[in-house]
């Protein structure tokens, strides 16, 4: 669905680097601090900034519960159905501006309920 959400695993891993400061990073616990870690550990943060500036892959805060343009020039609204296709399907829409890129990844679906909750703790702290 977005070629936003997280885990680009092979593309993300040849990256390299985290895209996440420590010191930047919000302080989460809970689910969203498991979505924070499989975030960083499953190379995400190589192509997704979280801190605002657009990469290979769009910035993800403020992404939850906003308006994304597809390239298709629809919009729609990211709520936990778009982020969980994304994060599963990255490959079934794709943002406005960016390339479908995005491998996809195979994660166990508390993984996912994981992500989403780390995309939801930053939905508002847009950059």
């Amino acid at each position: 669905m977005l070629a936003v959400a997280a885990a680009a695993p092979a593309l993300l891993a040849a990256c390299g680097g985290s895209g996440e400061s420590s010191a930047d990073a919000p302080k989460l616990t809970g689910a969203a601090a498991e979505g924070q870690r499989l975030f960083r550990s499953s190379g995400c943060a190589a192509c997704h900034s979280v801190q605002g500036e657009d990469g290979v892959g769009p910035a993800l805060n403020g992404l939850a519960g906003g308006s994304v343009e597809l390239e298709d020039g629809t919009t729609v609204t990211a709520d936990d159905a778009y982020l969980r296709e994304a994060i599963t399907r990255p490959d079934a829409e794709t943002v406005k501006g960016f390339r479908p890129v995005m491998p996809r990844r195979e994660f166990a679906p508390d993984e996912v309920d994981a992500l989403v909750a780390y995309l939801q703790a930053i939905g508002s702290t847009k950059g």
